[in-house]
């Protein structure tokens, strides 16, 4: 009998010994954030993370400004938003969304001035125009940094201090009319 209990033992330990079988899980999209020098295999590296990760747009955006900023030149523009316009025609990223993030950093016109009522603009005016100022701060290194445009630049600060200008008259009209003055 105890030679039994032995064997039974034996068994029983070589048995919970067995390793148990890995398990294997699929990998997870490989989503690398473009870097180094030059723009051009940086966009194409950009366009295969877009493809499978289109969240991380506002990386890979930062990532390939941040790339151009290494050889500043008007061109530096028109690459990104041709690979932009590229993954918007293959449906990957928001046409809406993407549009905002380049004109933030390259056209003069803002995308921070939104539609506000005139009897809202008392409340609303330094917040606007703090986000006014950091799109401000975007577009410099937008022409200035990574496309090499500092004529640009002065258009965008002219039609910046525009709009400050024009929201401040605004508001002292409204306050002049209500007889707040």
């Amino acid at each position: 009998m105890k030679k039994v209990f032995a064997l039974i033992s034996l068994v029983l330990a070589a048995a919970c010994a067995t390793p148990q079988p890995a398990v294997v899980s699929e990998p997870e999209h490989s989503c690398p954030i473009p870097s180094g020098y030059q723009l051009a295999p940086a966009i194409e590296m950009a366009e295969d993370t877009l493809w499978s990760c289109p969240d991380k747009l506002d990386g890979v955006f930062a990532a390939l400004v941040e790339i151009a900023t290494h050889s500043p030149d008007p061109e530096n523009a028109v690459l990104i938003q041709d690979m932009l316009k590229r993954l918007i025609e293959r449906n990957k990223i928001s046409e809406t969304y993407s549009k905002n993030l380049y004109q933030k950093y390259f056209s003069h016109r803002f995308v921070s001035v939104h539609d506000t009522k005139v009897y809202n603009l008392q409340g609303e005016l330094d917040f606007i125009k703090e986000n006014l100022s950091k799109e401000l701060a975007l577009k410099k290194i937008g022409f200035v940094e990574c496309c090499n445009d500092r004529e640009g630049y002065r258009k965008v600060e002219a039609e910046y201090a525009r709009v400050v200008n024009f929201m401040e008259n605004l508001l002292l009209n409204e306050e002049y009319l209500r007889g707040e003055s």
